[in-house]
């Protein structure tokens, strides 16, 4: 059996205390973390992928805006009613720029997508575990820690109970605690 030489009870209190005390400032931080990681999942799952999807729309729009314009301006019938087309072919390369700016970002925002939620789910994983210690295996600490400091001080009084002469040195047996907590 081990030995242990326990000076201050109330160290042990506050420590249980403490225990506790972590275990539901554990919980809290867990939860926002699964808050943070539930919010970049649907950012980045949703929202950005979205965002592109419809910038990709409004670019093909604009470039088939743009082609039409051009069209217009270089289909007159007489060469002398043609309008100098210049910009409207700038605005059709623009429009092709965007356009392939906005695919290049819509494909990005896809693997990043599977890229974030499989991170999530990595996350995930241990974060369970560390909610498995906050809610469970903290809170039972605290709880064995309290069986044994209730045995501390039924010790602690039996201990220092006045001995009568007539009892010699040691406490009686129905003073003492009849048994330790169980070691688990």
């Amino acid at each position: 059996m081990s030995t242990s030489d326990v000076r201050n009870i109330d160290s042990l209190q506050r420590l249980r205390t403490g225990v506790l005390a972590m275990a539901d400032s554990w919980e809290k931080t867990l939860q926002e973390i699964r808050i943070a990681i539930h919010r970049a999942d649907q950012y980045f799952g949703d929202e950005v992928p979205r965002y592109w999807r419809r910038q990709t729309e409004l670019a093909e729009r604009e470039l088939t805006e743009a082609k039409d314009n051009l069209q217009q301006k270089e289909s007159a019938a007489r060469a002398g009613d043609r309008v100098s087309a210049m910009e409207a072919r700038k605005r059709v390369a623009a429009a092709k720029t965007r356009l392939d700016l906005c695919r290049d970002r819509q494909r990005t925002a896809k693997s990043l997508a599977i890229e974030i939620r499989h991170q999530c789910d990595e996350l995930l994983g241990p974060l369970a575990d560390m909610t498995e210690h906050s809610d469970n295996q903290l809170p039972a600490a605290a709880i064995k820690l309290g069986t044994l400091l209730e045995w501390l001080h039924r010790y602690a009084d039996a201990a220092q109970m006045p001995v009568s002469p007539d009892e010699g040195v040691s406490a009686s047996p129905s003073e003492m605690p009849s048994e330790p907590p169980p070691n688990d």
